[in-house]
This record gives C-alpha cells, sequence and structure tokens, in this order.
C-alpha cells in the first residue's frame, strides 16, 4: 500500500506526535508499504528517505517549533509525484488542512488522527481572544467531518468527539510503541549523565506548557518531597521552563527538582530505567504516548484522570487515577513509594498491559481502517 501522512509536527522537533508519526512510518515500512511523511523543514535537517519537507518559519510562540507554508500547489504536485492509495493528516491545521484539501480534489481518500484537545492549546496562537479556543475547536471538528475516517488514541476520546459532533463518529486506535525496546533501559543512565542522586526517582515528560498542568504537579511533589527521599525528574523543554523552575525554588524543593531538558527519543528507555512512578497532571492528552512508554518500562502512573488518560490507566492495577488535586496525586504517588511490594506488583501490571500497545498491533488496526476508506472510495467511483 501507498502511504502519505502528512503531519505539521516531526522531528526534530520533539513530542507525542512525532515520536506517533514517526513509529508508524518505521513500522508500517517494516510491514512492506510504501509510506512518505510531509512536514515542515527544520534548519541543518539532513534530507531522509520517504520524508518531504515544506519551507518553514520559526513560531512566535515556541522558538524550538517551526510551522510549514502549507503552498497548496507544491503539496498538490508532491501528493501526485507518490500517487498514494490514501492520505493520513496528523492535524486539521496548515499542512494537514492543504492536503485534506488537495486529496478531495484528486479522489484521494483521508483518514485523520485526532491527536490532542486543540482547542486548549490555543494560547500558543499569537491572536489572543477569549473566542480563540471555540474557534479552533471548530476548525478541528469541521477538519474532522470531512475526512473519510478519523481515528482517536483513546475510546473516551471517540465518544467526546462524537458527542460534540455526531456527525464525526471515530475509531479508537491508540499510538502504538516498541514496547520491548523500553525494557532494555540502563537503569544507571539518569545518575552516570544527569547526576541524579541515587534513590527512588519520580519521573515526568513532556512540554514545559500550561496545557500539561505542571504546577499542580509541583506542588503535588513539594508534599511527596515531605513524606519521601524520592526526587523528580522533568524530562522536556517549553516556554514554562524558567516559570516552573522558580516555582519549585518558591516550593522549597528546587534542590530535588531536575530539569533535565529534551531527551533523544533512543534514550529515552534508559531514562524511565532509572525511574521508580511517573507522574502525569496533563489535560491535554487525548493518549499520552508517555504513558504507554512508562507502562512497557515497567513504571506505574499517577494521573490526573483526564478524557484520553483514563484509558491509558488501570486504575488500582497499574497505576492510580485522580483528581485535578495536589494533595490527592501526593497520597497515592507517596504510598506507593513507601510500599516496595505494591510498588514492584503494579510494574509487573503495566508491563503486561503494554503488551496491548505494541506498534505491530496497533499497525494492523490502522491497516485496516486504510482498507476499509479504500474499499469505500473505490465503490464510490
Amino acid at each position: 500500500m501507498r502511504i502519505t501522512m502528512v503531519s505539521d509536527s516531526y522531528y526534530p522537533y520533539v513530542s507525542g506526535v512525532t515520536r506517533a508519526v514517526a513509529t508508524m512510518k518505521d513500522t508500517l515500512t517494516r510491514m512492506g508499504h510504501n509510506v512518505t511523511v510531509f512536514c515542515p523543514s527544520y534548519p541543518g535537517t539532513p534530507p531522509e528517505e520517504g520524508v518531504v519537507r515544506f519551507p518553514s518559519f520559526r513560531a512566535p510562540t515556541n522558538k524550538t517549533y517551526y510551522v510549514a507554508v502549507p503552498m497548496y500547489f507544491r503539496i498538490r504536485n508532491e501528493i501526485s509525484r507518490a500517487n498514494p492509495d490514501v492520505i493520513h493528516i496528523h492535524s486539521p491545521f496548515n499542512l494537514c488542512a492543504a492536503a485534506l484539501r488537495a486529496a478531495r480534489r484528486m479522489g484521494i481518500p483521508v483518514v485523520m488522527t485526532y491527536h490532542t484537545m486543540y482547542n486548549m492549546y490555543s494560547h500558543y496562537v499569537p491572536v489572543v481572544g477569549p473566542k480563540m479556543s471555540t474557534l479552533v475547536e471548530r476548525t478541528a471538528l469541521r477538519v474532522a467531518r470531512s475526512a473519510d475516517a478519523v481515528i482517536t488514541p483513546s475510546a473516551t476520546i471517540a465518544r467526546y468527539l462524537h458527542g460534540k459532533d455526531p456527525a464525526v463518529n471515530p475509531l479508537p486506535i491508540p499510538n502504538g510503541i516498541p514496547v520491548a525496546e523500553f525494557q532494555t533501559g540502563d537503569p544507571g543512565f539518569l545518575h552516570e549523565t544527569y547526576g541524579i542522586p541515587k534513590g527512588q526517582v519520580v519521573l515526568t515528560s513532556g512540554r514545559l506548557g500550561l496545557e500539561k498542568n505542571l504546577s499542580v504537579l509541583l506542588k503535588a511533589f513539594a508534599e511527596i518531597a515531605k513524606k519521601t527521599e524520592a526526587n523528580l525528574v522533568l524530562v522536556g523543554d517549553g516556554p514554562l521552563r524558567e516559570t516552573l523552575k522558580e516555582e519549585a525554588r518558591s516550593l522549597g524543593v528546587a534542590d530535588r527538582a531536575f530539569f533535565i531538558g529534551t531527551v533523544l527519543p533512543d534514550k529515552m528507555p534508559s531514562v524511565y530505567a532509572g525511574a521508580d512512578l511517573f507522574l502525569f497532571t496533563s489535560l491535554t492528552d487525548t493518549q499520552g504516548l508517555v504513558l504507554v512508554e512508562a507502562k512497557a518500562a515497567g513504571l506505574p502512573a499517577v494521573a490526573v484522570g483526564a478524557l484520553g488518560v483514563n484509558d491509558m490507566v488501570e486504575d488500582g492495577v497499574d497505576g492510580y487515577l485522580c483528581k485535578n488535586d495536589p494533595g490527592e496525586l501526593a497520597e497515592k504517588a507517596s504510598s506507593l513509594l513507601r510500599d516496595e511490594k505494591r510498588l514492584e506488583e503494579m510494574s509487573q501490571n503495566a508491563k503486561r498491559n503494554a503488551q496491548a500497545f505494541s506498534r505491530e498491533a496497533c499497525a494492523e488496526r490502522l491497516l485496516r481502517c486504510y482498507e476499509s476508506v479504500i474499499r469505500k472510495g473505490s465503490a464510490a467511483s
């Protein structure tokens, strides 16, 4: 099958979406399919087989992110060159919106993955206004209605979107990961590379932005720090890095909260291997790919039970789901860190439950979706 994936996020920018798209591309290619990715260009990025980059500019609200210029005729020409059986878009904006428009005129079926709650990212839009969040959500739903199939990474988000717009009937297919790779990390990596003190480590990973709700996480850790000897490691970068470091100082945990910045994907298994517990407070994730990675590495998760997260953590089995409350998060995390037997039991449960998110299993489900829209397109023509 010839597949063109279009994404407004791709390497070298690191995010859950970039990792998901790169994993899909690699897995489907290994399975014998021809996959091309359309994405933004970044300065100094070398050519890569199967990746077509479009002229881009630095986002004014995020210095590490580049926005592609959606040149319609260039996109249409590249689609003609790739000659795909199906186009899979990974956002409702920019390149993806232009690719959808071109695909409609060219008679090519389109699948869309609704990766996140886009309206909760409206603070990154330079034009700020009270109606921006509503406008972003309406745009995303309009694009979803135009696609031949919509995928969500969790069943909870599928129900949520259908409730918002009954014309949208999403198919839940989680983003898969190379499960085995996350079970081969070096437990000494964090200590040897970043100087993290030996002992228990609470880990979180993601963009240091408003949507990740990290102020609640730091408040929770301040309480954890009173009850345990654990340290906190925060992986990732973003516009709130300095603000969060200052908050850690004001909470009295600056000496136990380590902001280690962005970590290359091939080093992440070793980051997980050096931790004991994963703490997650994002309110916007439709899956939370880092939760699945942590699960594969055997890390129980204590997480805010928001939307898609509810499907990623089995409450009381491989972690705990909490309200958006620092006190409850701290109590669950602290009690688990102090109970070695329970921590190990949940660790084994997490590893076992991660098998449902293997990239091969998720790719098979994705291929069935592609085949369905291709058959419908053939029948219609």
